[in-house]
């Protein structure tokens, strides 16, 4: 295994919050260095009320984590046990499905996907072992994550319309880094789950702005407000959180790493593919504002050694992925 970058695991000292130009220093005492400047420009200029408003929440979001007493949302156990088992070299079928069955939500979930269009063959399936048999062990664990993300992760009070579109753009990408990873010749176990999870720190921004605004009993500041401090901060936070949960090096340094994936060490270029994924999504318009793909993303797709085929295969499936968008929507809870 590759050597690690040592900001990935060397915690930084408890202590005054370090001030860099005026921003809190993200990361300071998480253990994880921030992947991209503490302010990430838009394409609007950036007013000194921006900056000082931007600083207000950064010390809001650092001053609960490094009190200990806030706790990232806990994953039920079927994830964290699904996650544990998808480790083990070996994994007998019984171990999966019971673990499965103990979740009816997640256990219909995964029939229904294995009866899906996309994976059926043959007759349908209405076992649980039929169905953990035809996806295999990883795409059972990403179908529970699925869930876990749909009915836990992404509920914040007061930012609903936006969590839609987070959740939707999760799927998205999920689908998406799955698919760069064939269009190079490769298969990765953890591509959907690095995509489902990447801005998975913007949830969690915006959930302890919501949980201060209430206890203050206030308003909960507009997206166009915040967007400064959650463009820079979301990527250490998910990669903190995703630490938290005992997630593999791959997703949570991918996670840290997606918006300067050129840092990443990971020989399976997770990060410039989630990068990429990130930019596909824009250019379809899903969890942000379209930006049709330009020369400027050439750099992604000669990083992954994509042609100019696979290139465009990539951008029509992007295209496409808006007529799906029903199927991605927030269940009901």
């Amino acid at each position: 295994m590759a050597d690690k970058d040592s900001r990935r695991v060397v915690p930084v000292p408890s202590g005054k919050i370090p001030v860099i130009k005026g921003m809190v220093a993200a990361g300071a005492g998480t253990g994880i260095t921030p992947s991209a400047p503490v302010l990430t420009v838009p394409r609007r200029e950036i007013t000194d009320a921006d900056r000082e408003f931007a600083e207000r929440i950064a010390q809001v979001v650092k001053a609960v984590i490094d009190s200990g007493k806030y706790k990232p949302p806990l994953l039920p156990e079927i994830a964290v046990t699904l996650s544990a088992i998808a480790n083990k070299p070996e994994v007998p079928i019984e171990e999966v499905e019971v673990a499965v069955s103990r979740d009816p939500v997640v256990a219909a979930k995964i029939v229904s996907v294995a009866n899906s269009a996309l994976n059926a063959r043959g007759a349908a399936l209405s076992s649980l072992r039929g169905a953990i048999t035809r996806l295999g062990i990883f795409q059972v664990r990403d179908i529970a994550f699925q869930v876990v993300a749909g009915t836990r992760l992404f509920r914040v009070p007061g930012y609903s319309e936006r969590m839609k579109e987070l959740f939707e753009a999760s799927q998205a990408a999920g689908m998406l880094a799955r698919e760069i990873y064939r269009a190079r010749g490769e298969i990765s176990e953890a591509a959907y789950l690095c995509g489902l999870l990447h801005d998975i720190g913007e949830a969690v921004i915006l959930g302890i702005i919501g949980e201060a605004s209430r206890v203050r009993g206030e308003t909960p500041p507009s997206l166009s407000r915040i967007k400064i401090a959650v463009d820079g901060y979301h990527a250490w936070i998910g990669a903190w959180v995703c630490k938290q949960w005992k997630l593999s090096d791959t997703v949570t340094d991918a996670i840290l790493d997606h918006h300067t994936p050129e840092r990443s060490t990971d020989p399976m270029q997770m990060a410039y593919v989630l990068a990429l994924a990130d930019r596909l999504l824009a250019h379809a318009g899903i969890g942000t504002e379209w930006q049709p793909i330009t020369k400027s993303a050439a750099p992604l797709f000669q990083a992954l050694k994509l042609s100019p085929e696979r290139a465009a295969s990539l951008l029509r499936l992007a295209e496409s992925l808006n007529s799906m968008r029903a199927e991605w929507a927030l269940p009901s809870v």
